[in-house]
């Protein structure tokens, strides 16, 4: 780097920020995507399965009620002596009591040929008394024995329903057929409650429950002219014309499931409508012959991906300043060695810029793991947003202020690291005040925490109840103290300890505070010891390091009027004090 010019250096930083950001970006948009996925995935398979236990429940409630008309031996005796107008009239007023009772839409009875000849609405004008339904399947179906399910538009009333039959069993044979309709126009009706997109199709894959009544009555596909032939010979649909739904496939999600856009709901029947894109959850409901569909609305795949985007670009943006950050601070440190070696009446000066080079080094080693510390607040408020943005479209307000509560604490979170090392990166004044040691512990442990998680190193503090404080440099202290707990990382990583342990503490001693960091690492060496707080002595192998660490927390301590020194502990390991003057508490006045 020394052979490059300050303007190439600047530029090379700027290329590979942008090849940072761009990496960023693409694995943010592939994660933001497989993330929407797999939750809708996981979303769509619980829906399933709760619509699908409502479906199957509303069916089996009624299931049982045609057979026990049918078992009726009034029921019987009508259909053997069917002129009896007064028998007819008895099993009316039944009919309308059970149907009353069980719930169903209409409760009726049909003879061989299929005339009504008793019904549950025999005083409504739409009476069913009279009408023929011998072309209706479950008709047919209970003549020949079988139970009957069939889902159809009632040709008289032109309310659809689910008709369930059974067979009226005499000792010559079939007498006739009992009939429940059944509304389930109230699962629709839940389902759009719930702002929910639900279909329920036939075997022929025509769409007759829908929670949106712009998809009801349309088909997944084009019907061939067969199926169009006994859609209309069984009157299934009466008056409605079935017409294709206009959709267009997509590449499936990981899972399987299929992707489509089609017209939304509001525009399913305007011309040029603009498409939404959906991913569709199905699942087959075998003892009626049905298929369940559940739709995840993808719309807010593109807000996770501009999310993401903005997240990778801030990240790439927050990398830009530091970069150059230390560019500067690199260039500015090699001038102040040339002026080292022209003027060396200015000892304070490098001194000075020798614990700021120092301290932002020490940042830049740690730079990996703040990045990652302030990043992962980040795209945890990316899932927030987008859920807030799910509640509101669901009407869940109460909802939506909670996660809007837990995003302001990221963002605090974030805003909290940024600042402070916004301030431990500016140069200190060097001037002693009180300062709240605790504090200051505390500030440096938040810098180093990355590092800490990194390396599976337990930490050991409990801060005070009641303040301490110290008269100190605020900053300088809290570089010290980052050295020191770095330096223990360090010791504790090179030697074999099974459970590696640093312990901080914070106590008042007479007229001093002191600071103490103890570590279960090897150890000091004894014939180094005295040798450990001299610049550029280091343990470590060639280019780890240029031992300047414990030199510069030395000279610093010095500064502030108090003082390190380092020991072995005879339980194993090393212990660094950091003493300093304590700061008098100032009287309160009383109030």
């Amino acid at each position: 780097m020394k052979h490059l010019k300050p303007q190439k250096l600047t530029r090379l930083v700027l290329v590979m920020v942008l090849l940072v950001g761009a990496g960023l970006s693409w694995e943010r948009v592939q994660s933001a995507r497989q993330s929407l996925y797999a939750e809708l995935e996981r979303i769509g398979s619980e829906r399933l399965n709760l619509y699908a236990s409502t479906v199957e429940a509303a069916y089996r409630r009624f299931d049982y009620l045609p057979f026990l008309v049918a078992e009726d031996p009034d029921v019987v005796n009508l259909l053997q002596s069917p002129e009896r107008e007064l028998s007819a009239r008895a099993l009316n007023r039944k009919l309308a009591r059970w149907q009353s009772e069980a719930g169903a839409d209409v409760l009726y009875l049909m003879n061989r040929q299929g005339q009504v000849v008793a019904s549950s609405n025999w005083q409504q004008p739409s009476s069913f008394i009279g009408q023929h339904y011998a072309f209706r399947p479950y008709f047919r179906d209970a003549l020949a024995g079988e139970k009957g399910r069939f889902f159809a538009v009632g040709v008289t009333t032109g309310r659809p329903g689910l008709f369930l039959s059974r067979p009226v069993k005499s000792p010559e044979g079939i007498a006739g057929v009992v009939v429940a309709k059944i509304d389930l126009t109230q699962l629709e009706q839940n389902w759009a409650a719930g702002g929910e997109s639900v279909w329920v199709s036939d075997s022929d894959g025509v769409i007759f429950l829908s929670s949106h009544a712009g998809w009801r009555y349309r088909s997944l596909a084009p019907l061939d002219a067969g199926t169009r032939a006994s859609i209309r010979g069984a009157r299934k649909y009466s008056g409605h014309v079935i017409e294709p739904l206009v959709l267009q496939w997509q590449s499936p999600s990981p899972a399987g499931n299929r992707i489509l856009e089609l017209a939304t709901p509001g525009s399913v029947q305007k011309a040029g409508a603009f498409p939404a894109t959906f991913m569709l959850h199905e699942r087959q409901i075998p003892e009626l012959g049905w298929t369940l569909y559940y739709l995840s609305d993808l719309g807010g795949l593109s807000d996770r991906i501009g999310q993401a985007l903005v997240t990778a670009w801030l990240v790439a943006a927050l990398l830009a300043i530091f970069g150059l950050f230390l560019l500067s601070r690199y260039r500015y440190a090699e001038r102040l060695s040339q002026q080292v070696a022209e003027r060396t009446e200015a000892l304070r000066q490098t001194h000075e810029e020798l614990i700021q080079s120092e301290k932002l080094a020490a940042l830049g080693q740690l730079s990996a793991g703040l990045v990652h510390e302030i990043s992962q607040p980040l795209s945890a408020l990316q899932t927030y947003l987008a859920s807030t943005r799910m509640l509101v479209r669901q009407g869940q307000a109460s909802d939506a202020l909670d996660t809007l509560g837990e995003a302001e604490g990221l963002i605090r979170r974030v805003s909290r690291i940024v600042s402070h090392l916004k301030t431990f990166a500016r140069r200190s004044r060097g001037v002693r005040v009180p300062v709240d040691m605790v504090a200051v512990v505390e500030n440096a442990l938040m810098v180093v925490q990355p590092l800490l998680k990194k390396t599976q190193v337990n930490l050991k503090w409990s801060p005070p109840e009641a303040p301490v404080r110290a008269l100190a440099d605020e900053i300088r202290a809290e570089q010290v103290l980052i050295n020191l707990i770095r330096n223990a990382v360090d010791a504790v990583q090179e030697a074999p300890v099974a459970a590696p342990v640093i312990e901080v503490n914070l106590c008042r001693q007479g007229a001093q505070v002191e600071v103490r960091v103890a570590d279960n690492g090897a150890g000091i060496a004894p014939d180094t010891l005295p040798d450990i707080f001299d610049p550029f002595f280091t343990t470590k192998p060639p280019g780890e390091g240029l031992g300047l660490g414990l030199s510069v927390s030395f000279g610093i301590a010095q500064d502030l009027g108090g003082e390190l020194t380092a020991a072995n502990r005879p339980e194993g390991g090393s212990v660094f004090c950091f003493r300093l003057a304590a700061a008098e508490e100032a009287h309160q006045p009383h109030v």
